[in-house]
């Protein structure tokens, strides 16, 4: 309704602009002499007003807060130069300027959301700098009486009124493109931050073929390994982890009775201890161990040979004394490798996040093609070691959804104490569609160099258009014209241009 009125009130503030209104309909000046004033001061504000949505998003922001100013400062000028005695005409120019921009923008913003891409405030300062040149080059020449007229059709048809939306026509194509390449969902504003991204963190569940751990060695040391895997089990009985449900779907295959620990403390990224019968039952890494003071010299060279074949080791204790080694793995995905490999060839770094033994994550880095991080921190989730890791990187981490049913991909800024805290995800997948998040950075990549080649053809136009009003042979009443040029321009590239570039990707 507020774009209504600030139409309105432009149309109002054209007619009693032109010079046979005056004449003809002299019920239109309402205000008299300041009549074209007011009415683009309507036109402004209720511009403005229809803005606000947009102002409270950082998208968009920047050009929309200079746009506002520069046409304030328009108004301004044209009535001090009403004030200064100069004709109508003078000062309505720079009235309907500061209206048109206005306005101009609300529409701009309404058909095409800025997507955050570019903000344009270059464009918009090298298109002030350029009226306030043909300005001053007018009144040297030709004297003060048609400065302002230059000036106004200068800066309002060399404005980049939609050059931070540039991306908006293209977005519904590289969408469906994204839905083709095996997306399920794909939140706006997703685009830009893929292809910003440098680094992707990978999740180990991501690659697995399942949620499911599989056991695959029980060593005890003297005990029989049913012994070994009742006191494992029982010891875990009150997890839902995916090592405790391992355990406890061995132990049922091997018909071992299960019984309740008294206590059960987890050591998140570590292990778990719990009381079993009256002993203190360990079951963790190494570290976990070297925190209890418990020594696992013999548990350790067993763990390194089952940990070099990319197998998560855990030692056991009861009574501080280690009594066995288990192992356990997953199931890799068989197109895992390939999409590291599509990743690296989209620009991207794929590192692999695992809260194994460096020895595990070396092992499965290097069947997966992936490089592999420093210790992560105890209990530190994908979203917490990459923002410890890539301070201001901006990387993107892909993980398991907590149902274990869809991928998801994510920024990898800073994250709180859980894994609660942590963004919405800006793409998500079924979990056998791995690889459609290096079409998603493929497409992200295309999406952003066409908006380059958009965004030159497009400043050109605006150049030429304002050389044009600054030659007094375009009068600024052609910007609406201008603007639905540009955005006829806009949506015959995303239909036929950003369309063929998709082919090989569809």
């Amino acid at each position: 309704m507020s774009l209504g009125f600030a139409t309105a009130f432009l149309a109002l503030a054209c007619l009693v602009h032109g010079e046979g209104v005056i004449a003809g309909h002299s019920s239109l000046m309402v205000f008299g002499t300041h009549s074209a004033l007011i009415f683009s001061m309507f036109a402004a504000i209720f511009a403005l007003l229809s803005l606000s949505f947009s102002l409270n998003s950082e998208i968009g922001r920047s050009l929309t807060l200079f746009t506002s100013a520069v046409s304030t400062v328009l108004l301004a000028s044209a009535f001090l130069i009403q004030q200064g005695g100069l004709p109508m005409g003078a000062s309505g120019s720079l009235a309907l300027a500061a209206a048109f921009l206005m306005v101009l923008r609300a529409y701009g913003v309404a058909i095409l959301p800025p997507r955050g891409d570019h903000s344009g405030l270059r464009e918009a300062t090298f298109s002030l700098l350029l009226a306030v040149v043909g300005a001053s080059l007018w009144w040297g020449l030709a004297g003060p009486m048609h400065a302002p007229a230059i000036l106004a059709a200068t800066l309002l048809l060399s404005w980049p009124h939609l050059i931070d939306g540039i991306n908006a026509f293209a977005d519904k194509v590289f969408h469906q493109a994204a839905l083709n390449a095996g997306t399920r969902v794909l939140e706006p504003g997703a685009f830009s931050k893929i292809a910003r991204a440098r680094d992707i963190l990978i999740d180990k569940m991501a690659v697995m073929s399942g949620p499911d751990l599989i056991v695959t060695n029980v060593m005890a040391f003297n005990n029989e390994p049913r012994t070994l895997l009742a006191v494992a089990a029982s010891a875990e009985a009150q997890s839902s982890h995916p090592v405790a449900q391992a355990l406890r779907q061995l132990a049922e295959q091997w018909h071992v009775a299960l019984k309740h620990p008294d206590r059960f403390e987890p050591a998140p990224g570590l292990g778990v201890v719990a009381l079993l019968g009256g002993q203190t039952v360990v079951i963790g890494t190494t570290d976990l161990l070297k925190r209890l003071k418990i020594d696992s010299f013999t548990a350790d060279a067993i763990a390194r040979s089952l940990e070099a074949d990319g197998k998560t080791a855990l030692r056991v204790a009861v009574g501080g004394r280690v009594v066995g080694v288990l192992g356990l793995e997953g199931t890799l995905r068989q197109d895992a490798g390939v999409a590291g490999m599509a990743l690296r060839r989209e620009g991207l770094i794929p590192w692999l996040f695992s809260g194994d033994s460096p020895k595990t994550r070396e092992a499965l880095a290097g069947l997966l093609g992936l490089e592999h991080l420093d210790d992560p921190e105890p209990g530190e989730s994908a979203q917490q070691a990459a923002a410890r890791i890539f301070p201001g990187g901006a990387p993107l981490v892909l993980s398991l959804s907590e149902d274990r049913l869809s991928l998801e991909l994510r920024e990898g800024h800073e994250a709180g104490s859980n894994d609660r805290d942590r963004p919405d995800p800006i793409a998500v997948s079924d979990t056998d569609d791995i690889g459609a998040f290096p079409a998603l950075k493929a497409l992200a990549m295309r999406r952003t160099l066409l908006a380059v080649h958009a965004r030159r053809l497009l400043t050109g136009l605006w150049l030429f258009a304002g050389l044009c009003g600054g030659a007094a042979l375009v009068p600024l009443f052609a910007a609406p014209m201008l603007f639905a040029v540009c955005l006829a321009i806009l949506w015959a590239f995303a239909r036929f241009s950003v369309a063929d570039t998709l082919k090989s990707i569809d």
